[in-house]
């Protein structure tokens, strides 16, 4: 359907009479003619009466109604578009999550109300396999990354002061193993960190999914003061990553909302429990450089926080927000570190 066909047809339907409609379009009467008539074929209706006087139909009056919304869109759509291409594009650029999780939720809802609200900052994801988050940030190939950790907040001040970055905490969710349903830690309703010091976790090896991994690690050293048995693999995705572990002894550590996704509720062999322990929860952060230059980047993380506050009623972890140094990120932004 043309635009311009719905244009043409409210002027008749204004006029009622093709001549001076057709004069008022500076086309000729043939033509308009031509033009509704195919509309009508579309449409799969009679819009117009044609007997001594036209007049519209029941149907051409209820398409009139939507046919001059839909052209008053078009033309504010126009006009925005042209506006948008009058000035220059803010490239905003995202390291694109690695794991689909309350985190990459949240992310995704933020940057699509971002994209709606301020559409002359052109945001897109970015990811490069074998790349740390801080060597993304490092290289320029990121304005904002991505990176998860326990407790390791001395490392984190540590890697903030050296690297000169600012992680920004968005949301702490409770860690959930994943096992064989008939492992012997399955009959449990709730398992602790010490009951995983009896069995292997399976973990990727691919150094995309390295914070995951160095999160545990920490967790374990932090609370136990010892390191768990942890089996690796080689996988580019999650999907690859449990298709390919096949040591029903080993178990998985998993965020609640991938604990809850398509790709694991389809094994109806293995099942979800709880870690029961406080200490086993695992902090996402925003990550970007303290010396930044981009304003998007504030409107960006005021967006976040919106979206956290409209779904923090929904979710089951503890969210919070903050610049993780209780320093300002976009004017007087309160910190809500809680690591």
């Amino acid at each position: 359907m043309k635009i311009e066909s719905l244009y043409e047809y409210i002027v008749l339907a204004h006029y009622l009479n093709f001549t001076t409609a057709a004069s008022n379009l500076h086309t000729s009467q043939p033509n308009l003619s031509k033009h509704i008539s195919e509309l009508e074929q579309e449409l799969g209706v009679t819009l117009l009466r044609r007997e001594k006087r036209l007049e519209l139909t029941a149907a051409g009056t209820a398409f009139l109604e939507d046919a001059i919304q839909i052209h008053h869109l078009y033309k504010d759509a126009t006009k925005r578009c042209r506006e948008i291409d009058a000035y220059a594009v803010e490239e905003l650029v995202i390291q694109e999550p690695y794991l689909m999780d309350a985190m990459s939720e949240i992310l995704f809802k933020s940057v699509m109300r971002f994209r709606r609200s301020d559409p002359r900052v052109m945001t897109k994801y970015y990811s490069e396999k074998g790349k740390k988050s801080v060597e993304l940030l490092e290289a320029g190939k990121v304005d904002i990354a991505l990176t998860v950790d326990c407790n390791s907040i001395d490392w984190i001040t540590k890697v903030s002061e050296k690297k000169n970055l600012i992680f920004f905490p968005v949301i702490r969710e409770p860690l959930h193993v994943w096992l064989w349903e008939q492992h012997p830690l399955a009959s449990k309703q709730s398992i602790t960190l010490e009951d995983l010091l009896q069995v292997p976790i399976n973990m990727t090896a691919t150094r995309s999914f390295d914070p995951m991994r160095f999160a545990v690690l920490d967790l374990f050293a932090t609370t136990l003061g010892t390191r768990p048995n942890l089996q690796t693999y080689s996988s580019d995705t999650l999907n690859e990553f449990f298709m390919n572990t096949h040591d029903r002894n080993a178990v998985f550590l998993v965020s609640p909302a991938v604990a809850a996704s398509p790709l694991l509720q389809m094994q109806h062999d293995m099942v979800a429990r709880p870690l029961d322990d406080e200490r086993a929860r695992i902090t996402s952060y925003f990550i970007f450089r303290a010396d930044y230059q981009k304003k998007s980047i504030d409107h960006f993380l005021d967006t976040v926080e919106r979206v956290v506050e409209e779904d923090v009623e929904r979710s089951e972890a503890s969210l919070y927000l903050g610049a993780i140094d209780g320093a300002s990120i976009a004017g007087s932004r309160q910190s809500g570190a809680q690591v």
